[in-house]
């Protein structure tokens, strides 16, 4: 179902671009003359919109042509990849064929050109294999094109040569990118913020989790709140991290003694000088509280911070961290500085 035919002129049409009143006089001439073609096999066209309104070109007859059909939310992607490239003062066409210096031929779903860069939106709604991937985006390298991926699939590979990020949702309820909705999200690609890896520099939102502990120290018996750990939602990224592997980090520390809220039974929280390990000191006594029941664990506070080399060293010094490709948020106002 491609965005774009050709007229008895050969000229290029293209169905995102046309406006209500434009498409409704080419669908009647088509009618009536048939002038227009299919680009990939030069088929007659018929002229369609969809459920959610993405205007589109249709064979007039299925069968003899090589290139197959697209799902409805292929399509409202690719529309709105080109929306937001031009939008953002970027040219964009969907359905770009071409080649690489060696002649290895590639076609992009839609392909955006802004002076010197020129960056490729595939849409991937079936399984590819990583291998595949690769290869189709060292063609696209190869002719200085920067290629991104938009897979509805999990488990694809994740790297700094290859921008892939997964759609979720539903045309009905809307498709999202990260807990954004898909407009946006191509929106802040063509407006330059799509980053790989820990986005310094960008806001998180920290939720610090604490929990009642009791202090077995001398014999004080002190219930107290200690802090057990944090969750960082930065970009696509989530990290849990645990109290003690916070370690000797000021901005950190300082930090969530800002974050967090009075409370006379919370112990301090400290840096053993020996290990470098954080922990929470007994309210009472000072004596620190090593572990707190899981079970007991309840949210102590939640704040928008701006992610500094500090924070970001902790959160790729944390096992399984896996860097993935993000927008940076707008920029704002951090609760937390």
């Amino acid at each position: 179902m491609p965005l774009r035919c050709l007229d008895d002129a050969d000229r290029s049409l293209d169905a995102v671009a046309l406006t209500s009143v434009e498409w409704a006089a080419l669908t009647a001439t088509n009618r009536r003359v048939r002038h227009l073609r299919m680009h990939c096999c030069g088929s007659p066209v018929v002229l369609k919109t969809s459920r959610l309104g993405t205007r589109f070109f249709a064979h007039h007859a299925l069968g003899g042509c090589a290139s197959g059909d697209e799902s409805p939310e292929h399509l409202h992607l690719k529309a709105l990849a080109i929306t937001a490239a031009r939008a953002a003062g970027w040219t964009a066409e969907a359905e770009v064929s071409g080649s690489t210096p060696g002649g290895e031929p590639w076609r992009a779903d839609v392909l955006a050109t802004r002076g010197k860069h020129r960056v490729a939106v595939e849409v991937q709604w079936s399984g590819q294999a990583d291998d595949e991937t690769a290869r189709r985006q060292a063609r696209y390298a190869a002719s200085g094109v920067r290629g991104l991926w938009l897979f509805r699939r999990p488990g694809f590979a994740v790297n700094a040569d290859v921008p892939a990020v997964r759609v979720r949702g539903t045309l009905a309820a809307g498709l999202t990118v990260q807990g954004l909705p898909a407009r946006d999200f191509l929106a802040a690609v063509f407006d330059r913020r799509l980053r790989f890896g820990i986005l310094t520099g960008a806001a998180a939102t920290v939720t610090v989790e604490g929990a009642i502990a009791t202090c077995w120290g001398g014999g004080c018996g002190a219930l107290t709140r200690v802090v057990t750990g944090l969750a960082i939602v930065h970009g696509g990224s989530v990290c849990t991290i645990e109290i003690a592997a916070i370690g000797a980090r000021p901005t950190v520390l300082a930090a969530l003694g800002r974050l967090l809220p009075a409370d006379p039974v919370r112990g301090r929280i400290r840096v053993r000088r020996a290990t470098g390990v954080a922990v929470t000191g007994c309210f009472r006594c000072g004596r620190p509280i090593e572990a707190a029941a899981r079970a007991s664990r309840t949210v102590l506070a939640t704040a928008v911070v701006p992610i500094t080399p500090e924070w970001a060293a902790m959160i790729a010094d944390q096992p399984g961290y896996a860097p993935v490709w993000s927008v940076v948020p707008v920029a704002r106002d951090p609760a937390i500085a």
